[in-house]
């Protein structure tokens, strides 16, 4: 039976068993891989995830094969969460976030009270980073909608950038909900999460993006719709006074509740695992039970697995636990739904490769398996073209890429190929080629042309048998790619070389990656200092990214053999050298440049001019004999500033 709102409650003990909800009409657990891919049947795979993502199998003997997931740690909780959102998020979880999967306890007003005690009692040995003083919601709107935020939680119709609009509404799959971030975080709690979101909770589902603390400070800022942009005036989260009797009393609540099961505090032993006898639907009694608000199919689901003891699961059922699902598909089922596709940008003239993240197909026959379980970890990137980034999932993926192996039947090769390395550098190369360098970098070296992956590493990155299949077949393996092949049907398009023998000369150009010395033919020569910018009769300006001073430098080049460089992100002069000036091969023909260096010597980096004073650049203009003056405002001032050498009367030069 089921009761009116169409949903049962969960109780786990001993026994499982599925009664009637007493309480308000609640949202049944939301667990993203399941409403994805399992809403509509039940079925085992369904069941899997909802018994491993609620926490079942935290206290019930009957393994899921799945990544364990865990609540927060409760040490520091009321430091990060304001109190009164978590007393009433323990008394009615789904009041305080639909669809919550955290079980509603059944606790009553005095253990609730006790248990705020407890909880204000526990403190983090470190104090919470604050965010950085100035922050800015506009910018971590377009952080939100670019890096891979939206992939999981919901767009913003307002964003518009690049008329990539897409409305909520028009997602084919849900969003993760949000609790009310306002009436939970300040914001600094919630710029470290973000920052850092394992230092909180370990065995949770939320990544760790690769951001500077700033970018933390953005995003709390836009999710908080916190447009002051100074962080020292938002309401900070007041700290709860505790009663050490009325502490000890929750510290017995969460204990005799098994909470260490899903949450870590200090010195609880947890109680022994459960068995699973059997399971029926009755009416039973609230008590000392979790209790979830379960969907029909939600309890069929359950049923289904429980009644089949699989210990392994599947590669695709870990993807949808931990959502790569939503960035990734393998064997064409998952990644972005055609709205959330607007979001996901790069460099267009790569197609398709040059927006979305890699399919996972084949990923363990594809990918050597020490390069594979870099990947997983968010520590791999070789297209830096994608915007959206690859995070850290934790220990939550530990094992997984040996899953991928096994699952995707690797038969390493015994030997590598035959060392024709030579063969290789020309196949690479322009000078009688393939011109491979015209796309792809080699090592430390850019492309000639449009910037896809760096071919430098191949042997690292790629298993010689998928390499061949992908060589002579690339829109097999990745349809919309604009990749041709240079071997149609397994014939070579240049019969000269190795007498035009496919299988040599693709082994040719994976033994150049792996045993060659120097570059492949047709990269221009660096030392003849081609693109070395040098200033003659008047200053020249060149903007690029510049090591020391950031993405943002406006490079000054004097012909004195004195320069500069201007941080134009904080309003502020960041470097002066002295000789040679600078090399621009990289900056011009790079679509993704690296930070540069100053040519010259004697480099002095100014202290004391980060974007803490408030200044900001205003842009700039020259003046009669083209030296560039800076215009930076400041407390609603407009000050120039102009950086050039002085020649004195005897000759010495000054700034």
């Amino acid at each position: 039976m089921l009761s009116g709102n169409g949903l049962k409650t969960l109780l786990l003990s001993g026994v499982i068993v599925f009664c009637f909800s007493h309480l308000r009409v609640q949202s049944s657990p939301f667990v993203i891989g399941y409403e994805r891919f399992h809403s509509e049947t039940p079925s085992i795979e369904g069941g899997r995830l909802l018994f491993n993502e609620l926490g079942c199998v935290n206290c019930h003997d009957h393994p899921t094969g799945l990544p364990t997931r865990k609540g927060p740690r409760l040490d520091g909780l009321l430091q990060r969460a304001r109190s009164d959102w978590v007393e009433a998020f323990l008394g009615d979880p789904d009041s305080m976030k639909r669809g919550a999967t955290m079980p509603n306890m059944d606790l009553s007003d005095e253990e609730i009270e006790a248990t705020k005690h407890y909880l204000a009692s526990l403190k983090l040995k470190k104090k919470i980073p604050k965010a950085f003083k100035f922050v800015n919601a506009d910018r971590g709107m377009r952080l939100y909608h670019t890096i891979g935020c939206v992939s999981c939680h919901t767009p913003d119709s307002d964003f518009d950038e690049d008329e990539n609009r897409a409305q909520a509404d028009g997602l084919s799959y849900p969003n993760v909900p949000f609790p009310d971030l306002q009436e939970k975080y300040d914001i600094h709690s919630l710029s470290a999460y973000l920052f850092k979101p394992h230092d909180f909770s370990s065995h949770g589902r939320m990544p760790k993006f690769t951001l500077e603390r700033e970018d933390g400070g953005d995003l709390a800022a836009y999710l908080l719709e916190y447009t002051n942009g100074d962080s020292t005036n938002y309401p900070k989260i007041q700290s709860l006074e505790f009663d050490v009797a009325q502490a000890n009393e929750g510290r017995k609540v969460l204990v005799s509740k098994n909470c260490i099961a899903c949450h870590d505090f200090p010195q609880a032993e947890r109680l022994r695992r459960k068995g699973l006898t059997k399971i029926r639907s009755t009416d039973f009694p609230s008590g000392d039970h979790p209790e979830y608000a379960l969907s029909e199919n939600q309890w069929q689901s359950i049923t289904l697995f429980l009644n089949r003891r699989d210990k392994r699961a599947p590669v695709s059922t870990i993807l949808e636990s931990l959502n790569c699902v939503a960035c990734h598909d393998r064997n064409s089922i998952g990644g972005p739904d055609t709205d959330r596709k607007k979001y996901f940008t790069g460099d267009h003239d790569l197609g398709d490769a040059g927006r979305f993240p890699p399919t996972l197909s084949d990923a363990g026959r594809k990918l050597q398996p020490k390069w594979l379980e870099g990947a997983i970890k968010g520590k791999r990137s070789i297209r830096p073209y994608l915007r959206v980034q690859m995070p850290d999932f934790g220990v939550s993926t530990k094992g997984l890429s040996k899953r991928f192996v096994n699952e995707d039947k690797v038969s390493v090769a015994k030997k590598s190929p035959n060392k024709n390395t030579e063969e290789g550098r020309t196949l690479l190369g322009t000078h009688g080629g393939l011109n491979c360098i015209t796309c792809h970098g080699w090592d430390d070296r850019r492309s000639l042309g449009i910037s896809s992956i760096n071919l430098g590493n191949v042997h690292e990155r790629l298993q010689v048998d998928w390499f061949r299949e992908y060589l002579i077949n690339p829109s097999v393996h990745r349809p919309n790619n604009l990749m041709p092949s240079f071997w149609p049907e397994g014939i070579a398009s240049n019969q000269e070389i190795l007498d035009g023998n496919t299988q040599a000369q693709i082994n040719a150009i994976y033994s150049f990656s792996k045993y060659g010395v120097g570059l492949p033919e047709g990269f221009p020569d660096l030392k003849t200092n081609e693109f070395e910018i040098i200033p003659i009769d008047r200053p020249i300006v060149q903007r690029s990214f510049m090591k020391g001073v950031g993405t943002h430098a406006l490079l000054i080049g004097y012909p004195e053999g004195i320069h500069f460089a201007f941080d134009a992100k904080s309003g502020n002069p960041a470097m002066m050298w002295k000789g040679r000036f600078f090399d621009a091969y990289t900056t011009w023909f790079s679509r993704f440049p690296e930070f540069e260096k100053p040519l010259g010597e004697e480099v002095v980096r100014w202290t004391g001019t980060d974007d803490s004073s408030g200044s900001q650049y205003r842009g700039y203009r020259f003046d009669s004999d083209g030296t560039p003056e800076f215009l930076v405002e400041l407390k609603g001032a407009i000050l120039y500033e102009r950086l050039q050498p002085v020649t004195s009367e005897s000759g010495e030069l000054s700034v």
